[in-house]
């Protein structure tokens, strides 16, 4: 039969749910399904009813809102959704990736009628706290009706962490917990890694944020302890970039000079090959419900590129230590920082051998299980 995927994947390699969609989609596909996917677009002028086809898949993809209209219409329109599942009279299951309640509410009455079975793929569960200004009182009720109504409805639940995989449990039929997969066959982890230069190198992939990855807390305690032989890398912002978002620590930067290197956004094919190409990768997350609802993908990305870590516990990263030659903080401070990055300096440069934990051939058996239990 075939399964139609929902949500804000820019497929094939976009953003992160695009990289969690097809991943998940693997393992569907090696179960016999076909997989359709549809995504967002933001090379498109109008939402796709001809299909285009990668890796074996179709995708339907809608344009990308950017004006206030679109933005209102992905969250209330069904229209293109149910020309996608209309097409297809094998249709087994619609997996809904962090829809908004009304298309997740029209997907679970249509596949009602249709008797198709609906899963939710949950990753995250936003803040979102109320106000009684418009915008915000439409996101905290989106992500209430959300979360605590309709997800659990669905017949079945991916949940990315514990968190999530705990809340639903006891609502939803069938559950099953998958974290941030990879699939080391692709080029991305076959290919021969680049050596690194002499000094230990440490590495930062991602999208900073004043409320997300205390990135100059980072440069702050490598600032400290700049005498030593090391470099870092930040992956996803421009020094400017950093700047702007922590305008505070430009001395730092300064006191780092040639130890710290910004290589800006790249795409997921560079960050990888930099990232493999580095001994430690390093971030910190607060501990909010937000980052435990949720699994960081870079974590994940970093065990199998066999480089060391240094984070802190949140989510259920927990569950996957000890790693060699990685270090999981108690504390995110200055000092806890220092003593982790001097530790990592000091074993020096790791083999970095490519890990399995998080291949997607581990977790086929417990899928296969999961979609007999929805269909029973």
């Amino acid at each position: 039969g075939t399964i139609v995927y929902i949500g804000g994947m820019e497929m094939p390699d976009g953003n992160a749910a695009a990289h969690r969609a097809l991943n998940n989609a693997k393992i569907f596909k090696s179960l016999g399904f076909k997989v359709v996917f549809v995504g967002v677009d933001k090379t498109v002028n109008e939402d796709c009813y001809e299909p285009e086809s990668f890796d074996g898949f179709l995708s339907f993809p809608s344009k990308y809102p950017t004006a206030t209209k679109e933005w209102i219409k992905q969250l209330f329109g069904f229209k293109h959704l149910k020309f996608v599942l209309d097409k297809f009279d094998d249709l087994k299951f619609v997996v809904c990736y962090n829809l908004h309640a009304k298309p997740l509410s029209s997907v679970i009455k249509y596949c009602k009628k249709k008797k198709v079975k609906v899963i939710a793929d949950a990753t995250e569960w936003y803040e979102n706290k109320f106000s009684f200004s418009p915008v915000k009182f439409i996101k905290w009720l989106d992500t209430k009706i959300c979360m605590t109504s309709l997800q659990k409805k669905v017949d079945g639940m991916i949940a990315i962490s514990g968190y999530l995989y705990d809340y639903y449990k006891d609502s939803v039929k069938s559950v099953i917990q998958l974290p941030p997969l990879v699939d080391v066959k692709e080029d991305i982890w076959t290919s021969k890694a680049e050596k690194s230069a002499d000094s230990v190198e440490f590495i930062y992939a991602g999208q900073p944020g004043k409320d997300k990855d205390n990135l100059g807390l980072i440069v702050d305690a490598f600032s400290d302890i700049r005498e030593l032989n090391f470099r870092f890398r930040v992956v996803g912002a421009t020094r400017e970039e950093f700047s702007s978002i922590y305008p505070g620590k430009e001395s730092a930067v300064k006191k780092l000079g040639e130890k710290i290197v910004f290589s800006g956004r790249v795409s997921h094919k560079e960050s990888v090959a930099l990232l493999r190409k580095s001994d430690y990768c390093v971030f910190i997350r607060e501990k909010t419900r937000k980052n435990d609802a949720g699994f960081p993908t870079k974590f994940a990305e970093c065990v199998t590129a066999g480089v060391g870590v240094i984070t802190n516990d949140v989510s259920n990263i927990k569950d996957y230590f000890p790693l060699d030659n990685s270090f999981l903080l108690d504390s995110v401070d200055a000092e806890s920082l220092k003593r982790a990055f001097c530790e990592a300096i000091e074993i020096g440069k790791t083999k970095k051998e490519i890990s399995k934990i998080f291949d997607i051939e581990n977790y086929v058996d417990k899928v296969k299980v999961f979609l007999e239990t929805i269909e029973k």
